[in-house]
């Protein structure tokens, strides 16, 4: 999606934008010089954070299950997996500060979501009734790169 589709999205397309844009700053911006599964768990932090807010009052799994899915449609189920349980090894002080740093951008991004009107956390799995979609339209401004560069 481009940053001039913004505009009419749900909250849930809204998600996966600023991570598929996540995932490409990431990339140009470590490319191999990180490994895959570095980034993954980068990624999937910068997704916790971006959900965080979202999810507030939803039980733990309800969130992990989230966060399995945006994940699961950029990679592979067992890479998810992966960054899901993976930790910093001890040491790695690079890797700990930059999780936070990445959590961190997306927990911002995601107050901000939820600052331009959308209140409800509209996923597929949750709120659906015979009426079809209760996903609200996030009416905002493009957005800028997820990541700073």
């Amino acid at each position: 999606m481009s940053d001039d589709t913004a505009i009419g999205r749900s909250l849930s397309e809204e998600i996966g934008y600023w991570l598929e844009s996540a995932s490409r700053t990431l990339e140009k911006r470590y490319g191999n010089g990180v490994p895959l599964a570095k980034q993954d768990v980068l990624l999937a932090h910068y997704l916790y954070g971006l959900t965080a807010v979202v999810h507030a009052g939803d039980a733990p799994a309800a969130h992990l299950a989230a966060l399995r899915s945006y994940l699961g449609r950029l990679i592979p189920d067992e890479r998810v997996a992966r960054a899901l349980q993976s930790v910093p090894e001890e040491g790695d002080s690079w890797l700990e500060n930059t999780l936070d740093r990445v959590e961190a951008i997306g927990e911002k991004q995601g107050h901000a979501l939820l600052a331009r009107g959308a209140d409800v956390i509209p996923f597929s799995s949750r709120h659906a009734s015979a009426a079809g979609s209760a996903e609200p339209v996030i009416e905002r401004d493009p957005p800028k790169e997820a990541l700073p560069q």
